[in-house]
């Protein structure tokens, strides 16, 4: 998913729970920022891998594509592929709720499986969308949703799956994601909030994804969680000078959760 929805969706249902301000931010930019941090720090952690060219890379498969975007989840045929909502990224979530920028990139890892499902983060056949006489997407390794380009994370989006022809509608995978987010949220924050604040949400979060301008889903959204101001440009500034070291411990965590939880599933060779 793009940042409409790990950082501007992420910050409006957190402030909807009534989490303050700056612990909001944390949070979002947390979650946005496992997207930035595409070149390894000082301690060797990135979350993300900007070149696409460098997804073959089975180090890179290993340490970032599959712990951070592309959670393994529950069909036994495909072991490593990502399902939606799976009980590998919900434990992790759970795991990462007493630090809260670890909380922000365990919400990336979730939401991500519903845009990502049935894409594993490995190179392997599962992923092939066309078939190999397709020159372009040939020569660009079959690892996560690589030769559908951006098209699954783009919220108003609806495509055809290739492999098998099925029609995705992105905004209906969005909204569940949304909600995933939210009882997260609810469940360690304000569990006492009335059942029926969702629906107001949902219904809003509806009009919201089916705008097809990306820039007047950010401003909406902005609306939605109270601050209209907010900018994820300033937060990230701000909030990488001050907390970088913060995010890169809990990255590192997260790693080793995800790596430890990876017991169950064959050996990729």
């Amino acid at each position: 998913m793009q940042k409409d929805i790990h950082f501007y969706l992420t910050y409006a249902l957190s402030r909807k729970v009534g989490i303050s301000v700056k612990d909001a931010e944390k949070i979002a930019w947390a979650n946005q920022y496992t997207d930035d941090l595409t070149e390894a720090d000082l301690h060797g952690i990135q979350t993300q891998s900007a070149i696409l060219g460098n997804w073959a890379d089975r180090q890179i498969q290993l340490s970032v594509l599959v712990p951070f975007h592309f959670i393994p989840g529950e069909d036994p045929k495909h072991p490593w592929m990502t399902t939606r909502n799976n009980f590998r990224a919900k434990h992790l979530v759970e795991t990462a709720l007493s630090d809260i920028f670890h909380l922000g990139i365990a919400l990336h890892g979730l939401q991500d499986t519903f845009s990502h499902e049935k894409f594993s983060g490995w190179q392997e056949d599962l992923n092939a969308c066309y078939p190999w006489y397709y020159i372009e997407s040939h020569i660009i390794p079959n690892v996560g949703h690589a030769e559908m380009r951006a098209t699954p994370d783009i919220v108003n989006c609806v495509w055809t799956d290739p492999r098998d022809g099925s029609r995705i509608d992105n905004k209906e995978r969005a909204r569940k994601a949304a909600r995933a987010t939210y009882d997260f949220l609810v469940k360690y924050y304000k569990p006492k909030i009335p059942v029926t604040t969702w629906k107001g949400l949902d219904k809003e979060l509806q009009r919201i994804f089916r705008l097809e301008s990306y820039d007047k889903r950010k401003r909406e959204l902005r609306k939605l969680s109270g601050n209209p101001k907010v900018r994820y440009t300033n937060v990230k500034k701000r909030l990488t000078k001050a907390h970088k070291s913060d995010f890169v411990r809990a990255a590192s965590k997260h790693l080793a959760d995800v790596v430890e939880s990876f017991g169950d599933l064959p050996r990729m060779s």
